[in-house]
């Protein structure tokens, strides 16, 4: 038995771990549907989700949302849901896959047929023999040569490795992306053939990634074009998208194309509720509770007294109800409280982390911001000010919350820095 300073290291270590930003309880657990998952963070909006699957084997929908509020965690709780019952759900990181800040269609059509190969193998769903020599056939033209085995496992495998290598160069990109263009294959005519050999199974595409696009790019791929991604294909799909997209001028035009546009936010766990007859917001009980019973869900399993609720309390009022804005400030109190030799994570090691973030934003703060930042704070609202809003939203210097209508609060850090710049005033 080891020392209590030994003890409450071990302790420490794992909770660092569990907090970590992007933590995944198991790899195993791919659905999200881990101990640590607390489905009522985002109950509503899955169900929305579910029930559009559920009605529309080709509902085309839209997951918009600042970073952090759960977006990837909620579409790997569908698909756990969706493969329950039997459906055959591709769910795509393209982040991990692809070049995603320089990502062109072809890319991401490949990256789903690797994807549906390879959920078929696991499910074991035969694909038709058509379907997979289309992508198997194609493949080959693409890489100009070479012999590609006929299972889905191996074009699966074979369609990695060259994502693999595309995705490390931008000169094969270019090359494949010319190529298609000069009267290549179509991607999605041969992704759609899958998707309607696999028919029976009513298959699912998760493209998630999509919304770390760039904002030119983003437009592009999404406003611009006249063939939106994933629209035309056969089959259902959902797709992230950047924020940024939902306060651009044209986004309703995306309403022709995918059945949510209207709403397709996640917002942040509402840590409060607004009044807007009052103009006021006041705690919110319900917010809180979830997002407590998201750090128990992580810290019981260690120990359920090693963080004093106090300090819980401070962290998700620090977060402002983002998930992994929360599970930031936690990893970064549980350091605090390792430097000062504690046993426990306590209030000040909290505050602690707290000001470090608001150093953070200290750093990156623009002057443009002040006028909008003092109007959240007073007034609840984000007035279109084109990139500045923008910054601040994926910045998450203003936290957006929906109850019937988008609102705006400021987290904590950047309230305490908004207060240090006007008494420096």
């Amino acid at each position: 038995m080891g020392s209590p300073e030994q003890d409450a290291r071990a302790k420490f270590r794992e909770l660092t771990r569990v907090f970590d930003p992007i933590y995944r309880a198991s790899e195993a657990e791919e659905a999200g549907l881990s101990s640590s998952y607390v489905p009522e963070a985002h109950g509503h909006y899955r169900r929305q989700l579910e029930a559009s699957l559920d009605l529309n084997d080709n509902a085309k929908l839209l997951v918009a949302g600042q970073p952090g509020c759960g977006k990837t965690t909620l579409l790997r709780n569908v698909a756990h849901q969706l493969r329950q019952e039997g459906r055959v759900v591709a769910v795509v990181d393209l982040e991990a896959q692809t070049a995603v800040q320089d990502l062109g269609s072809v890319e991401m059509y490949l990256a789903a047929m690797a994807e549906l190969l390879s959920e078929a193998k696991k499910t074991a769903t035969r694909v038709p023999t058509d379907a997979l020599e289309s992508c198997r056939s194609w493949l080959e033209r693409l890489q100009g040569g070479g012999t590609v085995e006929g299972s889905a496992q191996a074009v699966s495998e074979a369609l990695r490795r060259y994502l693999s290598a595309l995705r490390e160069s931008r000169i094969l990109r270019d090359e494949l992306r010319l190529q298609v263009k000069q009267g290549g294959d179509d991607p999605l005519e041969i992704l759609g053939r899958l998707l309607q050999g696999l028919a029976e199974v009513r298959p699912v595409v998760i493209l998630d990634g999509l919304d770390k696009l760039p904002p030119v790019q983003a437009r592009q791929t999404f406003l611009d074009d006249k063939r939106k991604p994933m629209a035309e294909a056969p089959g259902a799909a959902i797709l992230t998208i950047p924020l940024s997209l939902v306060y651009e001028p044209t986004f309703n035009v995306l309403s022709e194309r995918y059945n949510n546009a209207d709403s397709a936010v996640l917002p942040a766990v509402r840590l409060w509720d607004f009044d807007g007859q009052m103009r006021k917001r006041r705690r919110s009980e319900r917010g809180m509770g979830i997002l407590q019973r998201i750090v128990e869900a992580r810290v019981d399993p260690i120990d359920p007294k090693i963080v004093l609720p106090d300090a819980v309390d401070r962290a998700i009022v620090g977060s402002g109800g983002n998930i992994r804005e929360l599970s930031r400030l936690m990893q970064s109190s549980v350091v605090k409280a390792h430097v000062r030799r504690g046993s426990f994570i306590e209030p000040q090691d909290v505050e602690a982390a707290i000001a470090d973030q608001r150093e953070s934003f200290r750093r990156s703060y623009d002057p443009r911001f002040l006028s909008a930042l003092e109007k959240v704070r007073r007034e609840y609202q984000l007035e279109d000010q084109g990139d500045v809003v923008k910054q601040l939203l994926y910045g998450l210097w203003v936290i957006e919350y929906r109850n019937g209508i988008a609102w705006y609060s400021l987290p904590e850090p950047v309230e305490q820095l908004l207060q240090h710049l006007e008494r420096a005033l």
